[in-house]
């Protein structure tokens, strides 16, 4: 098991050393294009970024996630889920790649990282100030330690039979992100079934869900995102 850090919000403005943030501007390398949606062809919206700390298996890498906030399809409010999604999983060579349609996640070397000045800010910069968990169980939002699972453990436990997942990290339940002024509400499907602006003044990542988050422990770095309510 990987060494816990709980992710504590800090105030502050955003700086060029901050590599662990919600919202702001993206800290990304300049060869790294901005992401855009599969289904609409809009800018995917920046939502936060970690650097894994000391202890950790990504020691020394970066994962950005951004998501859509333009459109809603009733089948991808979440990440697709794998038709078995019991414990111990072996996910299928390509599914990591290919379910990325409305979100993206990038993962480079943190000392790669640049801000780019270019995104146009939506969600509100918050600092994360990482806080070593006395326990790594603890339910909290947070990189490494072990899981807090709100139903059954899901786990996977391979990818392409070859190569061993773990836990990255989570965030709770009922997360907001708050937006900045001018931002473009977060699009919704309706009551009646429909794409709708929110009338809120924040964005949800995967319907507010609770996150899961697990890679790759060796090769090539991959992100395996599910969600429980």
């Amino acid at each position: 098991m990987d060494k816990s850090y709980l992710l504590i919000k800090d105030s502050g403005q955003q700086e060029e050393s901050d590599l662990t943030f919600i919202g702001g501007l993206p800290r990304i390398p300049e060869s790294e294009p901005l992401p855009t949606c599969e289904l609409c062809g809009e800018k995917l919206t920046f939502f936060f970024q970690v650097s894994f700390p000391e202890g950790h298996s990504w020691e020394g890498r970066t994962m950005a996630v951004f998501g859509c906030t333009m459109c809603a399809h009733e089948d991808y409010l979440i990440p697709e889920m794998l038709q078995d999604t019991l414990k111990g999983i072996d996910i299928p060579q390509g599914f990591l790649e290919s379910y990325q349609k409305n979100f993206r996640i990038i993962l480079f070397e943190t000392e790669k990282g640049e801000l780019r000045n270019e995104y146009e800010e939506k969600i509100k910069f918050v600092k994360w100030r990482l806080s070593p968990a006395a326990d790594p169980y603890e339910n909290h939002e947070k990189i490494g330690g072990s899981p807090n699972w709100l139903l059954d453990d899901e786990s996977p436990g391979s990818y392409n039979s070859e190569v061993s997942m773990i836990f990255l990290m989570q965030l709770p339940e009922d997360m907001k992100f708050e937006t900045v002024e001018n931002a473009p509400p977060q699009m919704v499907i309706s009551l009646e079934g429909n794409q709708a602006p929110s009338s809120h003044s924040y964005y949800e990542l995967f319907l507010a869900n609770h996150i899961y988050f697990f890679g790759t422990k060796s090769r090539e770095p991959l992100v395996y995102v599910l969600t429980q309510i």
